[in-house]
C-alpha cells in the first residue's frame, strides 16, 4: 500500500498534525529571521567598509574632526557611529587622560549596543535548531503510538496495518531534522560575521584614538 503526502496528511492524528504544523512555523520564523539578519548585517558592513575607506582618505587629508564628518553618509554602519560619537569625545574640552578615558567608555558603550542590535534575532534561531528535532522526536513518538494502537485494534501484525503510523513517525523525524539544520548553519554563520564586524569595531576604536593622540602630539610642533 503507498501513500502520497496528501494521503499521509489526511490519516494523521489531530497531536501528529498539530506536530507538523508547528514544525512548519518553526521553519517559516527561523526562514524570516534568517533573511532579515543576513539582509541586515550585509548591509552594516557594505557600509561599514565604504565609510572607513572614505574615513581614512579625509584622515590623510584633513584630520579626525573633519574626517569624521563622513558618517552621515553611512547611517546603518556600526564604524560610523562610533568614529562619530568616538570623535566628539576626543574633541571635547580637558585633560588628555580624561577625553581617552570618556572614549573608551564610549567605544565600549558602542561596541557593546552594536552587538546587541546585531545578535538581534539569533535567540530564535538556536531555538528552533535545537528544539526542532526534538519537536520531530514527540511526532515520531506519536506515530509509533498510533502504529501499535492500530496494531491493537486489527489484531493484525503486518506492514499494512502500521504503514500509516510509521509513515508519520519517519515525517515528522524528517522535518524536525530538516528544519534544525538550516537554522543551525545560519545561526553559525552569522555569529561568526558578527564576531568579525565587533572585532573590526575595536580596532576602529583603537585608531582612532591613536590618530587622535598622534595629532594632538604634533599638533603644538606644527
Amino acid at each position: 500500500m503507498s501513500f502520497n503526502m496528501i494521503d499521509l496528511w489526511a490519516s494523521m492524528g489531530p497531536m501528529a498534525k498539530a506536530v507538523i504544523l508547528l514544525l512548519l512555523v518553526m521553519s517559516m520564523l527561523s526562514l524570516a529571521v534568517a533573511i532579515e539578519r543576513i539582509a541586515s548585517i550585509a548591509r552594516s558592513s557594505r557600509e561599514s567598509a565604504e565609510f572607513l575607506a572614505a574615513w581614512r582618505a579625509r584622515l590623510a587629508r584633513e584630520g579626525t574632526d573633519a574626517a569624521a564628518g563622513e558618517a552621515a553618509r553611512f547611517p546603518h554602519s556600526h564604524a560610523a557611529w562610533l568614529v562619530r560619537e568616538g570623535t566628539e569625545v576626543l574633541r571635547g574640552g580637558g585633560e588628555s587622560a580624561k577625553r581617552l578615558e570618556a572614549f573608551d567608555r564610549t567605544a565600549r558603550r558602542i561596541v557593546l549596543a552594536s552587538g546587541i542590535e546585531l545578535r538581534k534575532g539569533l535567540g530564535l534561531l538556536a531555538t528552533v535548531g535545537s528544539t526542532a528535532p526534538f519537536v520531530g522526536l514527540f511526532g515520531t513518538v506519536l506515530g509509533i503510538v498510533s502504529a501499535f494502537r492500530t496494531m491493537g485494534v486489527t489484531g493484525q501484525g503486518g506492514l499494512g496495518s502500521v504503514a500509516t503510523g510509521i509513515s508519520e513517525a519517519l515525517v515528522a523525524t524528517a522535518l524536525g531534522i530538516l528544519v534544525a539544520i538550516p537554522a543551525l548553519w545560519v545561526f553559525n554563520y552569522l555569529t561568526q560575521k558578527i564576531q568579525r564586524s565587533l572585532g573590526e569595531l575595536e580596532c576602529v576604536a583603537e585608531e582612532l584614538a591613536v590618530e587622535a593622540i598622534s595629532a594632538e602630539t604634533s599638533g603644538p610642533a606644527a
